[in-house]
């Protein structure tokens, strides 16, 4: 599969499902978590990207396809690039799909390539569709449609890139789907090389890629899993065939890894080290970093009299804040190089790259050492065997005085705060030399949810609340995204709506625009009649203004046996109830306390009993960003732990 390097904004992109995992997300990580998904597992046929050894890796730890309910089967994909002496290539892509069911009709009915004019050119060859009996339609030109990308409508004058669409006519049940593409780059890109993957929710026949290169040309390759490579000389060329046969579909588990952690892959490249990437990048970044009279005034007007850290987070926050994030991908249109910082500052808009350019540019002003950081923002956690700019699709920045790596595209994010799906992850560094590290892990205790709640139960078996949420370290990124992105007696209905015992109530927020300051959120509510009223009354706890419910988390069990690593985010919620009895009862039964750990992580609760009340006090710690197939029963019984005790009953009786 073209491997995608979309400049995913807030893939999260991976947003751990804990923070708000009942929240009907209306903001842009949770879409670009859904278009993560959807590229990764869905298409074959993609976006390009851009694109004299043998090695064979160990494929990782893969169980068995489970059975799947199979809309389409890919019944032959090859992708041959044929490479000229500057790298330039031609690269001629087919695809022949069957579809077997309405949801696959629906899911192949279209076929799409990109490009960008300034580097590429794209012919359609071929495009047809054979009937199930045999009859076959061509692909008219009222059916293809040539159109500017998305990121080209989104960002004018900062991509140009092109789409062009095949819509299959007349598909029903059986029908075949055939499209051939002619791509050529007629422009030597960053590097040569990609990663390729099979399809992964759509079973395969057969999949083959096939390089011709000049012997003179370098190029690596190395497969991990069910590849089958030759690699062979004819005359002045050098010929790699990679062919994998016979793929089951698989399915796909809540909050997995990408497929390119766990499935085969086949990898090709011209770059001799992650490094050489480094340098590569930073020869053409480097001389943008321009600090013109103009950045000078902007980042001393930033900055004040403040120096050193202090006017590091001035910086990131001004950016981060006043620079509009428009989505231009990782083609070649919008490439590695960043615009000038004018150019940034007169749109008030750019991507990652931009962002990373205009905060470097400022700290220059500012005589603060700042470097480019390449990073997966995503749920790709593992390297790939051999250096390729496919395995990054977002641009951070790194204060190396500080050893602080910061996210400015993130406008929600405070300074040095990094989300689960940048934490511990391998990066290349643009310098002269070119480095590599990773992304520092998460913290547990550093990423807290923390709920006070004091919670009256009226005679009548209305309930009257009031409660305070505090969020820490990466809870408040997604925090503020979502409390921002609605009205609040909007947002404290949805949060009620989605409770057993319902109601509405009002809503404030700390200063959701102060990058500084934590969130906090107060919430009161009204829930008529959410506990019948008799001479026994049966309740559990109410959950009341909370953006994290214990319950919530049953998204996160797999009831069949778990075959892929899952993303969850290291990270401690508390809560704590006060629950004020009806007057003229007493309590006569409470849930037993509970105190649990594992290599998952731990959980507790105790509940006590007071003067006419009864406190109930819950905290669970994840340990890890990141449980393998493996860990997660360890992680299921943790997860079983909070669930079950959300559901304990209390018992009230009257005297």
């Amino acid at each position: 599969m073209k491997f995608v390097t979309t400049i995913l904004v807030l893939n999260i992109t991976l947003i751990s499902r804990i923070f708000l995992s009942i929240v009907p997300m209306k903001a842009y990580g949770t879409e670009v978590r859904q278009l993560l998904s959807f590229q990764t597992l869905n298409r074959k046929v993609q976006t390009p990207v851009k694109t004299a050894g043998t090695t064979t890796e160990k494929q990782p730890t893969t169980p068995p396809a489970k059975p799947v309910v199979e809309n389409a089967r890919m019944d032959n994909y090859e992708n041959h690039y044929q490479v000229n002496l500057d790298y330039t290539y031609t690269e001629v892509i087919a695809q022949r799909m069957t579809l077997l069911t309405r949801q696959g009709i629906e899911d192949w009915q279209r076929a799409n390539q990109s490009y960008s004019p300034d580097t590429q050119s794209l012919e359609l060859v071929e495009a047809y569709v054979i009937q199930p009996n045999g009859e076959k339609v061509k692909v008219t030109e009222e059916n293809i449609f040539t159109r500017p990308s998305q990121e080209s409508q989104d960002a004018p004058g900062f991509s140009n890139s092109m789409t062009t669409t095949v819509v299959f006519p007349k598909l029903m049940v059986g029908s075949q789907t055939f499209v051939k593409w002619k791509l050529t780059q007629k422009k030597p890109s960053i590097d040569f090389s990609d990663i390729e993957t099979p399809s992964f929710r759509e079973s395969s026949v057969k999949e083959t890629v096939q390089i011709s290169i000049p012997t003179s040309l370098k190029l690596r390759w190395k497969k991990r899993g069910a590849y089958v490579v030759s690699d062979k000389i004819q005359g002045d060329r050098r010929i790699i065939t990679a062919v994998i046969a016979n793929q089951p579909a698989r399915q796909s588990e809540n909050d997995m890894v990408d497929p390119t952690d766990v499935d085969s892959v086949f990898v090709f490249s011209n770059l001799d080290s992650w490094e050489e990437l480094g340098k590569i990048v930073w020869r053409d970044w480097h001389d943008k970093a321009v600090v013109t009279p103009e950045i000078k005034r902007l980042a001393d007007k930033i900055t004040g009299d403040k120096q050193g850290i202090e006017a590091t987070r001035l910086i990131y926050n001004w950016v981060a804040q006043n620079i509009k994030y428009v989505a231009v991908y990782l083609t070649e249109s919008a490439g590695y190089i960043p615009h000038t910082s004018t150019a940034i500052l007169r749109n008030g808009y750019g991507d990652c790259k931009d962002y990373v350019l205009l905060m470097q540019t400022l700290l220059k002003a500012k005589g603060i050492n700042s470097v480019p950081v390449l990073v997966n923002w995503g749920s790709i956690y593992q390297t790939v065997p051999l250096p390729t700019s496919s395995q990054f699709n977002h641009a951070i920045i790194y204060l190396p005085d500080y050893k602080i790596f910061a996210n400015p595209t993130d406008n929600y994010a405070s300074f040095g705060q990094l989300d689960v799906s940048l934490r511990n992850k391998f990066v290349v560094m643009a310098t002269q030399k070119g480095l590599t590290a990773y992304t520092p892990k998460s913290i547990a205790n550093q990423n807290r949810y923390s709920m006070t709640s004091t919670i009256t139960i009226a005679n009548d078996g209305s309930i009257n609340g009031q409660s305070e949420v505090q969020y820490f370290g990466s809870f408040n990124t997604p925090s503020r995204r979502y409390f921002a992105s609605d009205k609040p007696e909007q947002i404290v209905n949805q949060l009620l709506a989605a409770t057993p015992e319902g109601g509405s109530g009002t809503l404030e927020t700390s200063d959701l625009n102060n990058l500084e300051q934590p969130v906090t959120v107060k919430g009161k509510w009204l829930s008529p009649y959410a506990v019948s009223i008799d001479k026994q009354i049966y309740f559990s706890t109410p959950f009341g203004v909370s953006t994290i419910n214990p319950q919530s988390l049953r998204g996160f069990i797999t009831f069949n046996k778990r075959s892929y690593p899952l993303v969850v985010g290291a990270g401690n919620g508390s809560w704590e109830y006060k629950i004020i009895l009806p007057t003229g009862y007493k309590i006569s039964h409470l849930p037993e306390n509970r105190s649990f750990s594992n290599a998952a992580g731990e959980y507790k609760c105790r509940y006590e009993v007071g003067n006419g009340y009864i406190r109930v006090q819950r905290n669970l710690t994840f340990q890890k960003d990141v449980y393998s197939a493996q860990e997660y029963p360890a992680f299921q019984d943790l997860i079983y732990k909070i669930i079950n005790d959300a559901r304990s009953v209390m018992v009230l009786e009257k005297f």
